[in-house]
């Protein structure tokens, strides 16, 4: 409760609910830094895109017509951040992310998941300090939101990855087999771009990110309409590689590896996890030539 005097008027107000009356429609009503996870079907967590855009602007905002009055008002200023135990207000860690609050929220959402602050001022002078209004991943209409990382930026940056192409080699060498002969196939990978294991980091929205690709699984088209996989096999040379095929008929065939990437990334430094997405790129042909032996005798 809050007294103050304008003129010769005593004017008192009850500010806001308390946090815990405020986040009835939030999973996560008592303790904002609990479990708020969606569930398998990516349920609404936290307060509703509608929910977010009525949050009231002042004290005693009922949704109503605003009356025109010279009375002063205590109004609400709110911070959106994210929901990690070193988010709060005005404090070193405030602008930290963490993986929990990157993988809470549903794809349709913009994330993290986060929470909303709110506190009351008066003539720039704090008359209710910040409490917590709620949870949401509707961060793109929250008010005081600041530009932080979401998991969209993260599959964002994934997709803008420069994969290192595979390229395809086979033997018998030379790239030229013969009908009916057994084929072995193998994948070699361009020196420009990022491998398996290697990692690619950039600076986005003020975090280092890294993103680390792995092959979730390759498919081999061999150019005359059969195909092996999807396996992650990258093949071998005779006689123990797996990836083979026979030619029934000469020609010349362009053979290429579709590639399935995944990845895993990590945050300034954090411990790596998993992006929930996958990408297929298809690598350059090479043509690998088929003949056809003959038998011819020879009188010697």
């Amino acid at each position: 409760m809050i007294r103050w005097t304008i003129g010769l008027l005593s004017v008192v107000i009850v500010l806001g609910a308390s946090p815990s009356a405020a986040t009835e429609s939030s999973p996560c009503p008592n303790d904002i830094f609990q479990s708020c996870a969606t569930d398998e079907a990516h349920a609404e967590v936290g307060l509703s895109r509608e929910q977010v855009q009525k949050l009231p602007k002042f004290v005693g905002d009922d949704g109503g017509a605003v009356l025109v009055s010279d009375e002063k008002r205590p109004v609400y200023e709110y911070r959106t951040l994210a929901n990690c135990p070193a988010a709060k207000p005005d404090q070193i860690g405030e602008n930290v992310s963490c993986m929990a609050a990157l993988k809470a929220c549903p794809p349709d959402t913009k994330g993290p998941l986060s929470v909303i602050w709110r506190r009351a001022m008066l003539d720039g002078e704090v008359v209710e300090p910040w409490t917590s209004v709620g949870l949401t991943c509707h961060t793109d209409v929250a008010p005081g939101a600041r530009p932080t990382i979401s998991m969209a930026d993260i599959r964002a940056q994934f997709m803008r990855t420069p994969w290192a192409k595979p390229q395809i080699a086979s033997q018998p060498a030379g790239n030229v087999t013969l009908v009916n002969l057994k084929t072995f196939y193998r994948v070699n990978w361009s020196t420009q771009g990022f491998g398996p294991g290697e990692v690619d980091a950039s600076n986005l929205l003020g975090f280092t990110v890294r993103i680390r690709p792995k092959v979730v699984g390759f498919r081999y088209v061999f150019g005359d309409g059969d195909t092996f996989g999807p396996t992650t096999s990258t093949g071998g040379v005779y006689p123990d590689g797996d990836v083979t095929h026979t030619y029934r008929k000469r020609g010349e065939y362009p053979v290429r590896v579709q590639t399935t990437w995944g990845a895993d990334f990590s945050i300034d430094g954090s411990t790596w996890d998993e992006i929930p997405d996958t990408v297929t790129v298809s690598g350059p042909p090479t043509t690998i030539t088929v003949k056809e032996a003959k038998a011819v005798l020879v009188n010697e």
